[in-house]
């Protein structure tokens, strides 16, 4: 940028008029100025060199400056911005401390020393950022390769998958745990496992309004005639009312009506001449309110009607969702992630007896903090269905995985 201020200098004089500067794409500096203005120097450089002392007091400036206006007129001009039209002319480059020193030059610049000190602090700090995330992520990855190499954890890596457990749960177990190689590794995973699965208290009996979400078949009804026929065993027929919202299905209210006429207690249908919190309201005296809805697929568009619905229920209805430990573990988180919308209070893991692997259940319920409520096993009424206690449910995916292991294993080797 010297050089050319220097080389504009030369060619036009001083008189001249910077009117704007740029770099090229090709490295070169363009220059563009301007001779015909009046006055052509700014104020502030007009005052600069007026203070300045000059080496011939007797010579008038104003004459020349106009004296050399008038041969940078006459001589032919010169384009600035096409450096390869032209041969490049060999000039000496003056010191460095005469520009610095140049007032002309200085202002011709623009130099903005505190704008560029700012971006080299920016570009320096991102540059530091950027650095910290690569040891970051270098250190985790050293520490998963002597993880890899350490036949202890491979070993334990290759039981927990066995249990269905998600790569994040075994991870984070394998993290949280020291393992030594000795014979009680294995129980304190595992015991360590049934500290990270939230469950609901069971002091307390489950009292009050609940509804039970979920698709289609995956025990809704069952699990409802279960806890209403254990209250009823336990405190009478009274207090108890079953409630549908099943109206999507031809006689779908049917099966409720069975486990009402057996129990002996009151049915309702919420249907479109009837609102949900109007039913509500008529057993709010009630000391066990269980509501059944309509069993949907998570991309039925039915089902944004029946969530707004449960949205808009009073604020004392708990609702559970009923997650089968038969699916897929991304179903079962597209599950929760749809049904999510309502605030739900917990869930129900239904059909333990039917699945070969409970880890993916467990694996969601983790990953998601959703409280177990109960657990269900079977197709009896009452026997079962249990409050959920954590400790029990990793031993029952213990005993799941080595049964289904050794049945497997008959089955291919014809044992």
């Amino acid at each position: 940028m010297r050089q050319a201020i220097r080389k504009v200098r030369d060619a036009v004089g001083p008189d001249a008029v910077i009117l704007s500067n740029q770099r090229l794409p090709t490295g070169e500096i363009e220059i563009v100025a301007a001779l015909d203005y009046d006055g052509s120097l700014p104020s502030s450089m007009t005052s600069k060199r007026a203070s300045k002392p000059r080496s011939e007091p007797n010579a008038d400036p104003s004459s020349e400056y106009l004296e050399r206006i008038e041969q940078a007129k006459k001589s032919p001009a010169q384009p600035l911005s096409t450096p390869q039209s032209r041969p490049r002319p060999q000039f000496e480059m003056p010191p460095l401390a005469t520009d610095r020193d140049d007032p002309a030059v200085e202002e011709a610049l623009s130099i903005r020393n505190n704008e560029s000190a700012q971006q080299l602090k920016d570009m320096e700090l991102e540059l530091q950022s950027v650095r910290a995330l690569l040891e970051q992520q270098n250190q985790k990855n050293n520490s998963r390769l002597d993880s890899k190499d350490n036949p202890v954890e491979v070993r334990a890596r290759e039981k927990l998958k066995g249990l269905g457990l998600s790569e994040f749960v075994i991870s984070r177990l394998i993290d949280d745990i020291d393992l030594k190689g000795r014979e009680d590794d294995w129980n304190r995973l595992l015991a360590h496992l049934a500290d990270y699965i939230p469950v609901r208290s069971s002091s307390s009996e489950l009292k009050g309004c609940i509804a039970f979400m979920g698709p289609t078949g995956v025990g809704k009804t069952t699990s409802i005639g279960k806890i209403a026929a254990q209250h009823v065993l336990k405190h009478g027929p009274d207090g108890v009312v079953l409630i549908t919202t099943d109206t999507y299905r031809i006689a779908a209210h049917e099966q409720l009506r069975t486990f009402g006429r057996i129990l002996n207690v009151p049915v309702e249908v919420v249907d479109e001449y009837s609102d949900l919190n109007e039913v509500l309201a008529k057993y709010s005296h009630y000391s066990l309110v269980l509501v059944d809805t309509a069993g949907m697929n998570p991309r039925d568009s039915n089902l944004e009607r029946q969530l707004l619905m449960m949205k808009r229920a009073r604020a004392s209805l708990k609702k559970l969702l009923v997650l089968p430990c038969t699916s897929q573990r991304q179903v079962l988180k597209t599950v929760v992630d749809v049904y999510s919308q309502i605030q739900l209070d917990g869930c129900v893991l239904s059909k333990l007896d039917e699945s070969a692997s409970l880890g993916e259940a467990i694996s969601v319920v983790i990953e998601e903090g959703l409280p177990v409520v109960y657990i269900a096993d079977g197709q009896r009424i009452p026997d079962d269905i249990e409050p959920a206690r954590a400790h029990n449910l990793i031993s029952r995916a213990v005993y799941t995985a080595e049964h289904y292991s050794q049945l497997y294993g008959s089955l291919k080797y014809g044992s």
